[in-house]
């Protein structure tokens, strides 16, 4: 538990303390942010391996015990968790307490955790930190997860502006650069930059037979490094961000029926011009444009 008196928090509570959550707590207590972290659970095995990776002062099972008194609230569960965690979380929490997700899409959460603490005395902001891997889990909690990685906090026509504030801060004390859109802009983005990505190594992996893959080397191995991510979560993410999924993956084979067409009419120079528009864009990556 922190003592330092200059802690910008009394007591933050993480609702979901796998890899995200679990790194949130760690650079909460790294950062000296907050007084106490809280950590709430489904399983008191995971409240076990939580504490022992120490990403938490104290941990419940119960959502009422945890969000108790917490100035923020972060819900850091699967997508499809959100709106009712958020809700529960809103009924028990204190009067101006401001509830944040770090949920992949943004329309369909806001969407629902909005209507469902509009009558609450709690606020909300939607936030996605960009940051993770394929693997899943508090034991892959690092402190430093979020340093540098964007991290973009949605606001449409119901955000209050000085929770919006707040959480902006929230997200840039953790080591996150924020940038700030509408659910429907960040949905638009991610499909593209993350939920697209994650689709083709899917689609990669499981289009190659198995007995061709004992002959893969490292090309294979990073192309569809993230397709070893949790089957549950990303199905869950790509439903709820249907619409942008499925439009994304359209742009994508436009672009693969032109390579394709150039390959079956021997056009290497057509081929060579695809490949090297799409490797400058490549080279140009240093992070997601926001």
């Amino acid at each position: 538990m922190v003592t330092n008196k200059m802690a910008k928090y009394n007591r933050v509570t993480i609702i979901g303390v796998g890899l995200i959550g679990g790194s949130i707590g760690l650079a909460l207590k790294k950062r000296h942010l907050a007084k106490e972290v809280i950590g709430v659970f489904r399983r008191a095995s995971t409240l076990k391996r939580a504490l022992k990776r120490k990403t938490i002062d104290k941990g419940t099972l119960s959502v009422a015990e945890g969000v108790k008194a917490a100035d923020i609230i972060v819900i850091a569960t699967p997508v499809s968790f959100i709106p009712k965690m958020a809700a529960e979380a809103a009924g028990h929490a204190k009067k101006g307490a401001i509830i944040t997700d770090a949920g992949s899409t943004k329309k369909w959460i806001v969407a629902k955790t909005e209507k469902a603490t509009a009558k609450r005395k709690t606020l909300f902001v939607g936030a996605h930190p960009m940051a993770g891997s394929e693997h899943a889990g508090v034991e892959f909690a690092t402190a430093g997860l979020l340093e540098g990685s964007p991290c973009i906090v949605t606001k449409t026509g119901r955000t209050d502006k000085l929770a919006l504030n707040k959480i902006i801060n929230f997200w840039q004390a953790l080591g996150a650069k924020v940038s700030v859109m509408s659910p429907a802009a960040h949905d638009r983005s991610i499909a593209l930059i993350s939920h697209l990505p994650h689709l083709a190594a899917f689609s990669l992996a499981a289009a190659v037979p198995v007995k061709d893959i004992a002959y893969a080397a490292e090309g294979f191995k990073d192309t569809t490094r993230v397709a070893s991510s949790d089957p549950e979560l990303w199905a869950d993410i790509f439903l709820s961000n249907k619409k942008e999924v499925l439009r994304s993956g359209r742009m994508f084979e436009k672009r693969l029926r032109e390579l394709s067409i150039a390959l079956a009419r021997g056009n290497r120079s057509q081929v060579v011009k695809f490949l090297g528009s799409a490797k400058s864009k490549r080279d140009k990556f240093t992070q997601p444009l926001l």
